[in-house]
């Protein structure tokens, strides 16, 4: 009876631990629902000087916590808020409302809308919106992100540039210029860089120029083993270094 007794409750203990495993798999990251829906992140890169908390809203309902400048979600990134998860959110496919809006204390419900957009959404693909300027100039583009990691050795990029009074925009990496001429709200094709290795500082020009632009980043987990990226340029060009609304270059997690 004994030895029944514990075969039974080894059992239940195998049965809780198996569904409790099956349960993580929706809510450890990084999670993929790819079977019919759409993948999106949202790259909320409005540089408000106060900085205030904004929920994203998806077809009039709330889908993310208070994020502040600047902030991929879900998920985050390097020199960023939020995690360091490459999560998507899942939505259907087809055309969907996104909006940005301060809330009402203790509430959902909007109390400043700050913007508001309509995007179309593929299926299965994965797919980035990103805001950026302020107030009555808010604007955004929808990106598509990569759907598998580079080879081993290799960390993979696209640059994107957020900067609404910027001219077009290179890109280096250390004293390589890894992106060309890139204007507001353009987007690069995807290019690899060798994993691992000293790192490097980052940094923005105006095209053809030698002067840095803004703030250099450093990092050596921006060149991590088959590591994907979504590398921007956010903030103005003008504002002093230590203005939270100075450029600036940030890293979003797409793999």
């Amino acid at each position: 009876m004994k030895k029944i007794t514990i075969s039974f409750l080894t059992i239940i203990f195998a049965c809780v631990a198996f569904w409790s495993c099956k349960k993580n798999v929706l809510t450890v990251s990084p999670y993929e629902y790819t079977d019919g829906l759409a993948l999106l992140k949202i790259n909320y890169s409005c540089p408000y000087f106060r900085n205030p908390g904004v929920q994203v809203k998806i077809n009039g309902e709330k889908v993310s916590s208070l994020i502040t400048y600047s902030t991929p979600y879900p998920g985050g990134g390097l020199n960023t808020g939020g995690n360091t998860y490459a999560d998507y959110l899942s939505v259907k496919p087809g055309s969907n409302s996104v909006s940005l809006s301060i809330p009402k204390i203790g509430s959902t419900e909007d109390s400043i809308l700050l913007y508001k957009t309509d995007v179309t959404l593929t299926t299965n693909d994965y797919q980035t919106l990103h805001f950026t300027d302020t107030a009555a100039s808010t604007q955004s583009v929808l990106t598509k992100d990569a759907a598998n990691k580079p080879d081993s050795g290799f960390t993979q990029f696209t640059f994107v540039n957020l900067i609404p009074n910027s001219t077009p925009l290179d890109l280096y990496y250390g004293t390589t210029k890894v992106a060309s001429n890139v204007p507001f709200k353009q987007a690069t094709e995807p290019f690899l860089l060798p994993s691992g290795g000293t790192a490097l500082s980052w940094t923005l020009r105006q095209a053809g120029g030698t002067a840095t632009l803004g703030t250099a980043y450093t990092s050596a987990s921006t060149t991590a083993n088959q590591r994907v990226f979504t590398v921007y340029a956010r903030g103005y060009v003008g504002p002093a270094t230590t203005d939270i609304r100075s450029a600036k270059i940030s890293f979003a997690y797409n793999k």
